[in-house]
Formats: C-alpha cells, structure tokens, sequence
C-alpha cells in the first residue's frame, strides 16, 4: 500500500522571537511536522529592552491569535522626546495612534523577553512542538541535499532532520557551522559604528512615559524609555565612524569581562552631562546588563541544503532599524509557508522563502542615509543642529512625517506594503 509523505523532523536552534514563531506556523500549516527548538540557556531568556510590531508583522500576529496579549504588554511608551543639551527643553513625538503610519514609537511597543514569552507560551503545549534547554548544535552535516546530521553539545544524542533552523541571533554559532565566518572574517557582520550598554534601572521622578534621548558630543548617547513594570530601559551607546575607538570594548566583549566593558563606558561617558553619571552608577549595579556591537547581518544566501537561517542570524537590519522583531515575524511565516507548500523539497522550499522575503529585508536594511552617525554627532556644534532639526521636525506642520518616511522605511509603513502569500492549512 502506497504511503504518503513522511512527517518532517524539523530542528530549530533559538527560543527567542524568531524560533518560536516559527514553530507556530509550522505546527499550524504542517499538521504532521515533529518541531524541536533548542536553547542554549538553561532557561527561557526573557529579558531585553523594547522592540516593536510594524507593518506586516501585524497582521501576522493577529492571525496567530495573540495581538491583544501584545496589547496587554505594551511597554506604556507615549512617544519620544529628545532633550537639549540644557537638559530641560525637549522636542516631542507622540505616538501616532495609526497602526498604518505608526511614529518612533510603535502601536505595539513591547519588551522583547514579554514577546518571546508570548510566543513560546503559545507554541511550548503543543503536541509536536519540544523545547529543549541547556542544548545547543555541536555540527551539522549534511547528507545529499536532503536530511541533515546534526550532533549536540551536552545530552542529545546524534539525530538526522528533514530541515535545520538557525534563529540563533545576530553572532549565530548555526550560521558560523554551515557558512564559516564570511569572505573577509567578519562574521557577516556590517559594522555601523555603534556599541551599547543595555539595562534595567530604577524609575526616578525624572523619567516620563516618553522615550527621552540626550545626545552628547563624541557620539554618545543616553536612550530611557519606560516599561510596565515600574523600572526604566537604559541604551547608552557610543557612536564613531572611526571603528579603531572600539578596540578596547571589543576585545572586553570577547574576554567577557563586564568589569572591563563597565570601565569603558564609564570613561567615554566622563562629562556628558544629563542623566550620564546615574546611567553609569545603575549600569555597574544591573543584574541585566549586556553590551552588544550595532550592526547588520549581510548574506548572499540564507540556506544550504536543508539548512536554512532566520531572522537576525540571517539579516539582522540592527536595533536603529526599528524593524528586527518585524523581519523575524514575517520570515517565519514565509519560511513555514514555502515550506508548507514544498515538503517533498526542501531545498526548493528554502530558496523560494528567500525570493519571496529578500526584497522585503533589502529595505528594512535600508538605513536613514548617514545612520546612525548624523543622530549621533561628534561636536557640540553638532549636537545643536541636530537637536534643532528635531525641534523643526516635531512641529506641528510636519506630524505627517511618518507617512512619509514610511514610503522608503518599513519602519513607518503601512500593514499592506508588502503582498505577503497566503499560506492554506494542509490536511495531516
């Protein structure tokens, strides 16, 4: 008697957003898929600082069911206001209220620890769905195109996949397994000249429900923004061109030595006035605390085989892009679907996922020209123009800014820019 095709035994490495997203789409469009997610943690990480839901991640999460627990969540951001180097005038931009020309400050603001919470708690009770911690992929091998040897670090034993996920983040050890370290060493990575210090602090009377930014010369910047839970977000970052100042913090970050990393900052950070000498006094004392390099992750493919990447290990737009969480999301749906629709060819399925999202990346990649250097001046003289093109851009002639941008940047852009396929639910 004829069988019909075997369930696929699908492996995800990462529980973040991503990975969990994934699983989800999967699990609902491949009734007889058997999902494995890794985490290399002993734990869920649910920390991390606010990321946001942008054009077509929205309806991708409404569709799954959870957009009013997103809601539930929202961090209570009321917009962003930048403050002058006096430390008292502001230019303010309030959240839009309209989800189809949304400003700096997203509809759905959310700490990305609540997101990836609300995702893997709806995907860890499924049947076929494993989540399996303190794990992570030793090496992937893979066998004629079409199943993959993958042997882990800890307890696992050796096991053969129909298809292997790296959504392992920016730094994807998946990624540096299947496709080296890139052409020229350098992970992939697009460095932009920006490196910062993200914690959690206790609120003070100063912090408002709105983001407040301060930029000081020498690009250094302090980012606050609230959350709901009482306590307030930390980014404080350092901005250069000149990438030989980050010599020292790189070579911190490699040694992980925090001591090392919290010695530099406090140095670049030496009288930049505002709220600098209480950011550097929380940051020593955060339990959160993690410095990461800004950057975007640039690949010529995404898959090999039946190996294929995600999210930010494959194209990571970076943090300034305000669409990370957005292209994690939407790939995931992509990837379920062309999966869904090429089971017997999985390879097939991998580069039809990236024909279909790759235009979407190339322009959640594309930064404001001059980013994140012209936000980030070197001279005070530059930190006044900067601080008055803000107060010209927050008037009330120009609040359709948003709109605007949004036809160049996702960011700001609308819930339908993008004619995403519609996947249909196979029959198990």
């Amino acid at each position: 008697m004829a069988s019909g095709p075997q369930p696929l035994n699908i492996l995800i490495s990462g529980s973040g957003i991503a990975g969990p997203c994934l699983a989800f789409w999967m699990h609902k469009l491949i009734p007889t898929c058997h999902i494995t997610i890794l985490e290399r943690s002993p734990a869920p990480r649910h920390g991390g600082q606010a990321v946001d839901l942008r054009s077509f991640s929205v309806p991708i999460v409404s569709r799954m069911g959870l957009l009013d627990l997103v809601r539930d969540k929202t961090t209570t951001e009321a917009g962003v206001q930048f403050v002058y180097m006096d430390g008292i005038t502001k230019a303010t931009f309030p959240a839009s209220g309209n989800i189809e020309a949304q400003s700096a400050t997203s509809e759905f603001e959310v700490l990305r620890g609540d997101l990836a919470k609300i995702f893997m708690d709806a995907t860890q009770p499924l049947d076929r769905i494993t989540y399996v911690f303190d794990e992570m992929i030793k090496s992937i091998t893979q066998i004629s195109g079409k199943k993959v040897d993958v042997t882990f670090a800890n307890r696992l034993s050796p096991a053969k996949y129909d298809l292997v996920v790296g959504a392992d983040g920016m730094m994807s050890r998946t990624r540096r397994l299947v496709f080296d370290r890139g052409p020229e060493n350098d992970e992939y990575l697009r460095r932009l000249g920006q490196y910062a210090a993200l914690f959690t602090m206790p609120r003070a009377e100063s912090d408002t429900k709105f983001a407040q930014w301060y930029n000081a010369p020498r690009g250094r910047l302090l980012l606050l923004r609230p959350d709901s839970y009482g306590t307030t977000r930390a980014y404080v970052s350092v901005t250069d061109s000149n990438l030989k100042r980050f010599d020292e913090i790189d070579h911190a970050m490699k040694e992980g030595d925090r001591k090392a990393q919290e010695e530099w900052f406090e140095r670049e950070f030496e009288g930049a006035g505002w709220g600098s000498e209480r950011c550097i006094r929380e940051m020593k004392r955060a339990e959160d605390h993690y410095v990461q390099q800004v950057a975007q992750v640039k690949m010529e493919r995404w898959s090999q085989g039946s190996v294929v990447l995600l999210g930010d290990a494959a194209y990571c737009p970076s943090p300034i892009s305000g669409v990370g969480a957005g292209c994690a999301i939407i790939g995931a749906y992509v990837l379920a679907g062309e999966v869904s629709r090429s089971q017997h060819d999985i390879p097939s399925a991998l580069e039809q996922y990236e024909k279909v999202l790759r235009p979407y990346v190339e322009k959640a990649q594309r930064l404001i020209p001059g980013a994140p250097q012209v936000a980030n001046p070197q001279t005070e003289w530059g930190v006044w123009a900067f601080n008055k093109l803000t107060g010209i851009a927050s008037s009330a002639i120009l609040k359709q800014f948003g709109g605007l941008v949004g036809r160049f940047l996702p960011a700001f852009g609308g819930t339908a820019d993008y004619p995403f396929p519609e996947y249909k639910v196979t029959t198990s």
